[in-house]
């Protein structure tokens, strides 16, 4: 009963007392108030007793429900609540966390733009599903942090249910798992299988029964076996019987004790070959130190046992003629040496280079060059002994060792029959060529008394064949040693010559034979050294073409004709056409006709007034290139002369096609006319050959009278040499033509 009910029942009986007599009412009044005083006391005990009851039910509400919002802002997973519009209502710090956003930025947040943008559409597909069938899902979805990194996230979203006055309001509870880590880790591991299953080495892995569980393409491919065939069986398998049951103890002791073994196995294929292969084993134990997993990967290194016999054939013998290169040569010369001072014997070395073999690669190309050079060691080796050792050192230079060789004689009849075998004309490229080769001999003990030495006397001796005309040999003496020295002295002098002002333009003229004046020069190269004096151009010229300095010098003189003839026409003096050598080395400068060019307008010289000499063995090895040259320096003007003509090997077939306009006569033909029978035949046919080509002929080295007359009956009509003039420096150059 309630606190006012029991008011109002009191009331009433009160009332009920004052209508009865009065001594009733004063016993009745008593007894009421008293039975009432007690029912007030009852239910006051009561009352407390709810209060109480209430009070508690409270406490425990209020526990419970800190202990909700514990388990919800402290939860592992991020949660939240959406309304249909997607409009975040509430948060709990772990979502917060996650997103690196503030909690408070978080409310009332749209979530759509927390959603990675592809992702949208998959996250409305699932919400518009567990709307309709109001079941929980899950899903994954990417997420944006605060500075727009992905969070990959697993997101279970459910609807709590609702009271049924509010049926109309549908709230979308979203738990968020951070799963980026796993995701990382996933990706990983990908990335590691990935690998393993493309990786060229084989990977086999094997449970602790060792029964194999795993084999990789690269197994299948090395093994022939394929994954289904190989899997659950024992590797032992794959054994050849090379190894015996002691190799395989130890194999497995090493792997047990240790947790790794490699080294070299003999398996077989499916196939039966038996192949040989580098094997690594390891163990991969639980967290209880126990074996659970053996993992072997493996390379068959039959194909590396190839290439380190290929590797060995490369560091050892030449990789274009096969023949013993460099270190093969110096270990067979050192033990030759051994058994030389063993036995008191001699032995020799003949080093060799081919002549003009620059010119061959350079206009008919590296292709040809190589060919030429397999051609060559060929032709060696056909007459050498077995006994004697063919090397090529690099480029276009052999080296022969000859044991057991007693005499200089014996040494030089292996020169001359190497000389004989490259007489033969080779051919190259649908051509017949003639190649030289320039030999030089060295002696054990007389030359040498160690490899080195005996190498570079050898090389010595060779630059000395080269010196003396190509094509032969020459046998090292300590003379010969000298005028290296004193070769190698002139070359460092030469390098400076023309920073030094040192080189000087001679102008030697060229005469008209039937009229007798004069009607041009050739331009020739001097050198006048501080110390030494006059040095001819025959030492150093050949220096010159051998270390490249030509070129340079090349260009210099022709620079300085070209200026000079300028000169001398500014001064009103006429000295008409000037010729200039060109090397071989410069002919084939790829650059030349646009040099000549640039010199010609730098000067401002008449190109008409410029005649250029090259030789038959610079014009004929390309005759397409010299072809294509010469023509290109005749568009500017210039005049083409064959110089040193009859010393070559030039066909008149080629001769014909070269557009020149003059051939001049060498001077070894004319020194001995008329009295010598042979020259007169070649000066005779040479002049008659010239004519029919309509060409016009000079005569080099004219010293005489009884020379000039033959010349002259032969219808020659122009010359020069010491009969007219010697050259001349260019003051007095200068003072002939202001006499004439």
């Amino acid at each position: 009963m309630s606190e006012s009910t029991l008011f109002s029942d009191l009331r009433s009986r009160a009332q009920l007392r004052v209508s009865a007599s009065e001594p009733d009412v004063t016993k009745m009044a008593t007894e009421d108030v008293a039975t009432l005083v007690h029912e007030l006391r009852v239910h006051q005990i009561e009352l407390e007793m709810q209060n109480e009851e209430l009070r508690a039910t409270q406490l425990s509400l209020d526990v419970t429900h800190r202990r909700y919002l514990n388990l919800y802002e402290f939860s592992p997973s991020g949660h939240c609540t959406l309304g249909t519009d997607f409009i975040i209502s509430t948060v709990n710090h772990r979502l917060s966390d996650i997103l690196g956003i503030e909690r408070k930025k978080l409310m009332h947040y749209p979530f759509l733009r927390l959603v990675y943008a592809q992702d949208i559409s998959i996250f409305q597909h699932e919400i518009a599903q567990l709307l309709k069938f109001k079941k929980q899902i899950s899903f994954d979805l990417r997420l944006y942090r605060h500075d727009q990194t992905i969070v990959h996230s697993t997101i279970y979203a459910t609807i709590p249910r609702q009271e049924e006055n509010h049926t109309d309001q549908i709230e979308i509870m979203l738990a968020i798992n951070d799963t980026s880590e796993l995701h990382t880790k996933s990706l990983e591991l990908r990335i590691k299988s990935r690998a393993i299953e493309n990786t060229l080495e084989g990977v086999m892995i094997s449970k602790a029964d060792n029964t194999i569980c795993y084999v990789n393409p690269a197994f299948e491919q090395t093994t022939g076996y394929t994954a289904e065939e190989a899997i659950g069986r024992d590797p032992s398998f794959l054994k050849s019987g090379r190894q015996d049951a002691t190799y395989y103890r130890e194999m497995w002791n090493t792997l047990i004790n240790t947790g790794s073994w490699s080294g070299e196995i003999w398996n077989r294929r499916r196939s039966g070959k038996i192949y040989p292969e580098w094997l690594s084993l390891s163990t991969i134990k639980d967290d209880y130190g126990k074996v659970e997993y053996y993992v072997g990967v493996f390379s068959d290194i039959s194909t590396q046992t190839h290439i380190r016999e290929r590797l060995h054939s490369l560091a050892y013998y030449d990789g274009l003629t096969d023949l013993p290169n460099r270190h093969l040569f110096h270990d067979r010369i050192k033990q030759t040496l051994a058994d030389a001072r063993r036995s008191n014997s001699q032995f020799a070395l003949l080093f060799m280079d081919l002549d003009r073999f620059k010119v061959i690669n350079d206009t008919l190309g590296h292709n040809i060059g190589d060919l030429l050079l397999v051609k060559v060691a060929e032709r060696l080796t056909s007459v050498m002994r077995e006994v004697d050792t063919i090397s090529r050192m690099g480029g276009d230079e052999f080296l022969v060792l000859l044991p057991k060789t007693d005499s200089a004689e014996d040494c030089c009849l292996v020169a001359k029959k190497i000389l004989a075998q490259m007489e033969k004309p080779f051919e190259l490229a649908n051509q017949l060529y003639h190649i030289s080769i320039s030999i030089g001999i060295s002696q054990f003990p007389k030359d040498g008394h160690d490899p080195e030495t005996l190498i570079k006397n050898a090389d010595n001796a060779m630059y000395r064949a080269k010196a003396t005309g190509l094509n032969c040999y020459q046998v090292f003496s300590e003379e010969m040693n000298q005028k290296m020295v004193k070769r190698f002295s002139l070359e460092n002098d030469l390098r400076q010559a023309i920073s030094k002002n040192e080189l000087e333009i001679y102008y030697q003229p060229l005469m008209d034979i039937e009229k007798g004046h004069r009607f041009g020069a050739e331009a020739l190269l001097r050198w006048q050294h501080p110390q030494k004096g006059f040095i001819p151009p025959d030492e150093f010229i050949p220096v010159a073409e051998e270390n490249g300095l030509i070129v340079e010098l090349g260009n210099w003189v022709l620079f300085q004709v070209c200026q000079q003839h300028t000169a001398w026409r500014a001064q009103g003096l006429d000295i008409g056409r000037v010729t200039v050598n060109l090397s071989p080395h410069q002919f084939l400068q790829s650059n030349l006709v646009q040099s000549i060019h640039d010199i010609l307008q730098h000067t401002e010289m008449d190109a008409e007034l410029l005649g250029l000499e090259i030789t038959e063995s610079a014009a004929m090895p390309n005759l397409e290139y010299s072809i294509n040259t010469l023509e290109r320096l005749q568009a500017l003007g210039i005049k083409i002369y064959i110089d040193d003509f009859g010393t070559g090997f030039s066909s008149l077939g080629h001769l014909k096609r070269l557009p020149i306009n003059a051939l001049k006569i060498d001077r070894s033909f004319i020194t001995e006319l008329p009295n010598n029978q042979d020259d007169v035949a070649i000066v005779s046919a040479i002049i008659a050959m010239a004519k029919s080509l309509k060409l016009q002929i000079i005569a080099e080295g004219i010293e005489d009278e009884a020379q000039l007359g033959f010349l002259r009956s032969l219808g020659c009509t122009t010359g020069q040499g010491y009969l007219f003039s010697r050259p001349v420096d260019v003051a007095a150059m200068t003072a002939m033509l202001q006499k004439q």
